[in-house]
This record gives C-alpha cells, structure tokens and sequence, in this order.
C-alpha cells in the first residue's frame, strides 16, 4: 500500500511539473534585470535594431494550448522556462524581460540562457510596462509574492518609502499580499498572515542591483 502511494505522489508531481507554468521563485530566476516586462504576442519577431527593415535575429512562436515554443535560429535555447520571465497557459499570458525602450520598439531577452538572445520588438504588438506599471496593473489584479530566498531585511515593512524610518513589521510567512501604491522602488502593500494578522507598510520591491524582490502571482 506505501509503496502505491509513493508511486501516485510521484506521478502526481511529474504531472503538476508538466503542466507548471514558468514562475520565478527566486531573486535569481530573473537572471537580466531590466527596466521592466513585455507582454508578447506570438509570432513573435526580434530584430538586430528597432527599425521594421532591421534584420530579423529570431522568430520565435508560442501556443498556449499545446505549452511549447519554436525557434526558428535558437534550437538549443527554446524551452519556456529559457526564454519567458513568466508565462500562464491558463491566463494566456507571457512576459520578457524588458531591458531597453525607445520610440515604438523595445529590447526583450531570452531569460534564463547563460548567452542571452536579445532584440527589438514592437510596442503595437508587444506591451511594454514599467515595473510601476507591471504592479499597478497585475499586482493590483492578482497579488503579488515574495521571492523565497529573501534575507530577513528584505522582508521589513516601513512607514513611509524610505529606510531612514520607523518599521510597521515585517512579512513572515504571508498568505496574501495586495500593493495598494507604487512609488519609485517601493511599495505600499497590505499582507495577511498565516496568523490572519493585517500588516501594512512600504516595501522596498527592488535592490539596488536591480533584482527584483516581489513578483506577479499569476
């Protein structure tokens, strides 16, 4: 009978990583930290500069039923854990990273490989977001999560967006977690705990290495 048992939980979580999404749980995941994400559509077209002539570097196309992708050059680094920062099949979604944008184009990366593929997509096709806007719009929608291999400092909550201030507390072991307000790297979020204790207080959301610290619970 145990032996039937490990087998089904073994099964069980071959499946559930079948079907995962790509969600970065570490501040690592993100391996390009950019200016902010691009939500991409599929056939998506990256070129060598943003121009509608500039040669084509990829092709990359994406289906979310079938859950796989295609590279037309990049074989070898085409796994949607390799290329999307995040990608839903259920909310049809996918995210780059964004590193760069200029007047109707932005530069997105392949987000996991050692040697990034980068180029030039187009804004009309391919929504680029601030990471205020990234929050604003999706933080506010879904929640937001805090990246699992945090220091207990990154953790602490603050009165106002600024260091040199009084703590509110901190998030240990939070269920939920709702920005309310975005301001420069900082956010006021609102989190209830395994205790069902409310907490609210700015988070500093981003290093100054650039990493981010929270993420879009999609």
């Amino acid at each position: 009978m145990r032996k039937f048992i490990l087998l089904f939980f073994i099964l069980f979580n071959l499946y559930l990583m079948a079907q995962a999404d790509v969600v970065p749980y570490y501040t690592s995941s993100l391996r390009r930290a950019g200016i902010g994400f691009s939500e991409v559509t599929s056939p998506l077209v990256m070129k060598r500069e943003p121009k509608a002539d500039g040669e084509i570097l990829e092709t990359l196309k994406f289906n979310f039923k079938e859950e796989k992708t295609i590279c037309e050059k990049n074989i070898d680094r085409c796994e949607i854990d390799e290329v999307f920062a995040s990608y839903s099949k259920s909310k049809k979604i996918a995210f780059m990273t964004t590193l760069d944008s200029t007047e109707g184009w932005n530069l997105v990366c392949f987000n996991q490989g050692e040697r990034p593929v980068c180029g030039w997509v187009e804004e009309e096709k391919n929504k680029y977001y601030t990471l205020a806007e990234f929050f604003e719009k999706y933080g506010k929608k879904y929640g937001v999560y805090l990246f699992k291999d945090l220091q207990k400092n990154d953790k602490i909550l603050y009165a106002a967006p600024v260091k040199q201030t009084n703590s509110t507390g901190s998030l240990e072991m939070p269920k939920t977690i709702a920005p309310w307000l975005i301001k420069g790297n900082w956010m006021l979020i609102k989190s209830l705990d395994f205790q069902n204790q409310m907490k609210t207080g700015w988070i500093n959301f981003r290093g100054n290495d650039g990493r981010l610290k929270l993420f879009v619970k999609f």
